[in-house]
């Protein structure tokens, strides 16, 4: 039956509403209202859209570059404030710096790098944090006290300097908290907020405002949802947003509410008008961003209802991290080696608990599926007791209630004691230091059957320690949560470089200390 033209007033809704939906022929292609669509390639998501970064516009760095650069803003607050504190510390204490401050500056300038490593692994440079005051100063608190606990090691376990300053590292430490924490509320209030690119329309499904709306207030990314249009019928009166009825509208809107970024919930490709409409925006001072990336940046994880083959095409490049798969086995091999050091200084005692706490061997091993999907063989200290899996492999809910862990087994998993001796797969090249967490062959094939992407994280060598581990610290009792994890480990494995791993590896350092492992 032929279609009736859409009629302007017929509105976005009507212009975007899909087409019906017909079989495509053997060929794979279908062609519609002089449309065609490949059906071998073009891969829609669960809610029957397709990310707009498979179309006509790349996704701007503008959110991730300012999100950066407000947290080199507050590492270097932070590193001028504990150089204040030292000239204030100065003058208080001998009425002048000229004479002192030779001494003292190279020493405490060491200790201010630290400094702003402690700060690191405390999470104090997460910018979620700031908009939660009474977090914020709990977790201020205890990342300087941490930080005073290093001074007074470095200070008198090395003493090359010459000087031993208890007064004086005293008096730095209390100038430093009260003008630390002055300084985020600070930032918080001229800067973090400020900072930004402002103000917001969105334009896609009316049902997904809500969730776009409640993203971005909850994030750090300093945008605020002006208005919405929506691609259909339903409109949320509820938020405290304009909602546009037209595509008409948007220009108008854009200069009359001074919006200067677009969010895109749907493929221009699927109205032309839309289209014509962005092309004109971007000879203005307009961002066009993504819906799934600005997701994927608030949350650390790429949704899997954005995940299709076309999004692997467009992201997962491996030819291109060749050097730096080479690079990480070299840092893998040199970080390994004061690891083992470790692991057999603390082995006799280990080994005395375990055997205390419940009769049964110190180790023991299992398989899990490795690079490639490949099988391999992994050592643990053993931290549940004999015949723990009688009735075969399951998830354990929580060490803290699995009745099966033993107290020495709880405590070392809290501090992923038990997971040393897996050194020696990181020396042979079974694993790496930082990675997705390899699974055992049981769980993988019904997870794979989930979701059939599941395997596409054994494109990179599993490690120690991930992002999933350090982003969701929800202990992995059921597929569901399995998959969950699967979102932070593709955002790995798409973001994978040098400083990612190094942060994860700072933040394992922060939940270790925490003892927030599960």
């Amino acid at each position: 039956m032929k279609r009736k033209p859409l009629q302007p007033k017929q509105g976005l809704a009507a212009m975007m509403r899909p087409l019906p939906y017909s079989k495509p022929s053997r060929k794979g292609k279908k062609k519609i209202k002089n449309i065609s669509w490949d059906t071998n390639s073009e891969a829609l998501d669960s809610q029957g859209k397709n990310s707009l970064q498979y179309g006509l516009l790349s996704v701007t760095p503008m959110l991730r570059s300012r999100h950066n650069v407000k947290r080199l803003l507050l590492i270097v607050g932070d590193l001028f404030v504990f150089e204040a504190a030292l000239v204030i510390t100065l003058w208080i204490r001998y009425g002048a710096i000229e004479n002192t401050w030779r001494v003292h500056a190279l020493p405490f300038s060491i200790v201010a790098a630290f400094w702003i490593v402690g700060f690191y692994i405390a999470g104090l440079y997460d910018l979620n944090l700031l908009r939660q005051p009474l977090k914020l100063f709990r977790t201020y608190l205890e990342g300087m006290i941490g930080n005073f606990a290093f001074a007074i090691a470095f200070f008198y376990l090395i003493p090359i300097f010459g000087i031993a300053p208890r007064t004086n590292l005293f008096l730095h430490f209390v100038i430093s908290l009260l003008l630390g924490y002055a300084w985020r509320l600070l930032f918080q209030q001229l800067i973090a907020d400020r900072f930004s690119p402002g103000r917001v329309l969105f334009i896609g499904p009316g049902e997904e405002a809500r969730h776009v709306y409640e993203l971005i207030q909850q994030s750090a990314l300093g945008l605020t949802l002006t208005a919405a249009l929506s691609s259909s019928e339903h409109i949320d009166r509820t938020l405290s947003i304009d909602w546009l009825t037209h595509l008409s509208e948007v220009e108008p809107a854009i200069q009359s509410k001074k919006i200067n970024a677009v969010v895109l919930g749907v493929k221009p490709e699927t109205t032309p008008e839309l289209k014509q409409v962005l092309y004109r925006l971007l000879f203005e001072p307009v961002s066009l961003l993504d819906r799934a990336e600005i997701e994927e940046l608030t949350t650390g994880r790429i949704p899997l209802s954005y995940v299709s083959e076309t999004w692997f095409l467009h992201h997962l490049h491996e030819s291109d991290k060749a050097g730096y798969e080479t690079f990480k086995r070299g840092f893998d091999i040199f970080l390994s080696i004061p690891f083992c050091i470790l692991t057999i200084v603390l082995l006799p005692f280990i080994a005395l608990a375990i055997k205390l706490s419940a009769p049964g061997p110190i180790f023991y091993a299992q398989t899990r599926t490795g690079h490639g999907g490949k099988p391999i063989r992994i050592w643990k200290f053993r931290t549940m007791i004999l015949d723990a899996e009688k009735y075969g492999p399951q998830f354990t809910p929580s060490s803290a209630t699995d009745p099966r862990v033993t107290r020495v087994g709880r405590f070392m998993r809290q501090l992923r004691i038990d997971e040393l001796p897996q050194i020696w797969n990181v020396l042979r090249g079974d694993l790496s230091l930082i990675g997705p967490r390899p699974e055992r062959p049981e769980f993988v094939a019904p997870l794979v059957e989930r979701m059939p992407y599941y395997a596409l994280r054994h494109l990179t060598r599993p490690g120690l320690t991930g992002w999933a581990q350090v982003r969701f610290l929800t202990p992995t009792s059921s597929l569901d949560d399995n998959l969950k994890k699967l979102q932070y480990d593709l955002y790995y494995i798409k973001h994978r470089s040098p400083l990612l791993d190094i942060a994860i590896l700072l933040k394992t350092v922060g939940i270790v200390l925490r003892r927030q492992g599960t």
